[in-house]
């Protein structure tokens, strides 16, 4: 895996202000298509079956979510009993989770901030479990940072569940019926920018430049291991149809299309 100090702080603070305000423009629309607060209120989830399975019992433990967007997955952990925390940098994002958690008469708790300049009090070893979850990895110029984020949250015995896309997955698109391989698996640190969201129908036109990253599997299981957590458990899963295989194919269950890895802070 390359060494990440190689990336610039200056570089990564312009990556991450440019996606905060990209965010921001989007989140309006994207707030729109998720569960309402009602949702949440009658006890519902949006989480997956296999990372309520992999967490395990969750009542009462502190969850800290990163990159929770507009919180369903966080809202999700707290009607399943958690202490919930979600963080965004997005300040929009955050706004809409709030009022959300509110709206459904949940106590989960939304805070605005970089992942890489987390407050004091989420950098305190206080949390039993954190949590990241699909479409995210993509959003990261520097995976080392990340995973210190991680470990500094998770108290000794802490665990990390990272439920995400498969960043072979995060590659490929199908337009007329033909897989197409739109960037490079082993991009790493290098930024590819786009504007425009063409999986949130009313985003095409989103006029805020994005940056992306492509972070091969290899290089997320190194970069937490480094970080001083043990991997107890990585697992693939075939693709599906979905909003990036809207077509059919039968060819794309024969592709890896998200993964589980867990692990735990000793």
């Amino acid at each position: 895996m390359p060494d990440m100090s190689m990336t610039s702080r200056q570089a990564i603070a312009r990556y991450t202000e440019s996606n905060r305000r990209a965010w921001d423009e989007i989140a309006q629309i994207r707030h729109t298509k998720q569960p309402g607060a009602e949702f949440f209120a009658s006890g519902n989830s949006t989480l997956d079956p296999r990372e309520l399975q992999a967490m395990g019992e969750i009542r009462g433990l502190r969850l800290l979510h990163l990159q929770c967007a507009t919180g369903e997955d966080t809202l999700s952990w707290s009607v399943a009993g958690a202490l919930a925390t979600g963080v965004d940098i997005s300040d929009e994002q955050i706004r809409l989770a709030q009022r959300k958690a509110v709206a459904a008469g949940l106590s989960t708790q939304f805070i605005a901030a970089d992942l890489y300049a987390l407050p004091a009090e989420l950098q305190s070893a206080d949390f039993d479990r954190v949590y990241t979850s699909t479409g995210v990895m993509v959003w990261l110029p520097d995976l080392a940072g990340w995973a210190q984020a991680v470990v500094a949250a998770l108290k000794p015995g802490g665990r990390f569940l990272l439920f995400e896309e498969h960043p072979l997955a995060s590659c490929l698109w199908i337009s007329d019926s033909v897989l197409h391989l739109e960037s490079d698996y082993f991009g790493r640190s290098t930024p590819e920018f786009t504007s425009g969201w063409r999986h949130f129908p009313g985003g095409e036109e989103a006029k805020e430049t994005k940056v992306e990253f492509s972070w091969p599997l290899g290089d997320i299981v190194t970069s937490l291991a480094q970080a001083g957590l043990r991997i107890e458990r990585l697992e693939e899963f075939p693709a599906e149809q979905g909003w990036r295989f809207r077509e059919k194919l039968d060819e794309i269950s024969r592709l890896p299309g998200s993964f589980l890895l867990v692990a735990r802070k000793e």
